[in-house]
């Protein structure tokens, strides 16, 4: 590892509430990329309720806000691309991570080894 790195700090962003309710969870994501943009290694994890943010067909006009959807196409764009998804939010949900975006299921075990590597946990504790 080299010295840039270790000064790199790793940030997880925790969203945990359903899109479009409130301003929150487009908050959290716009802080990721500011965050990345700013040489943090950003980490999301889409847990309860937030996991509908992941539905890839989303309806943002009749709420009068930014889609989700489009927001978390452009996290690439600031080299955010490790994305999380709670299996246990899923299976109570009664959904399946095929019909998401593209995030990796964690159950919690994985997720607490997660935790234990971030250097700062935005959102709701796991």
């Amino acid at each position: 590892m080299n010295f840039h790195n270790k000064l790199m700090k790793k940030l997880l962003f925790v969203i945990s509430a359903p899109p479009y309710t409130s301003k929150r969870g487009t908050a959290q994501l716009e802080a990721a990329m500011v965050a990345a943009a700013f040489d943090a290694e950003v980490s999301l994890i889409f847990r309860g309720d937030g996991i509908w943010s992941l539905l890839p067909e989303q309806n943002a006009q009749q709420a009068g806000q930014r889609s989700f959807a489009k927001v978390l196409q452009a996290l690439g764009d600031y080299e955010v691309d490790q994305l999380y998804v709670c299996l246990d939010s899923l299976a109570s949900r009664g959904v399946e991570a095929a019909e998401l975006m593209q995030a990796e299921g964690l159950d919690l075990a994985a997720q607490q080894l997660l935790l234990a590597e971030q250097d700062a946990v935005i959102g709701a504790a796991l």
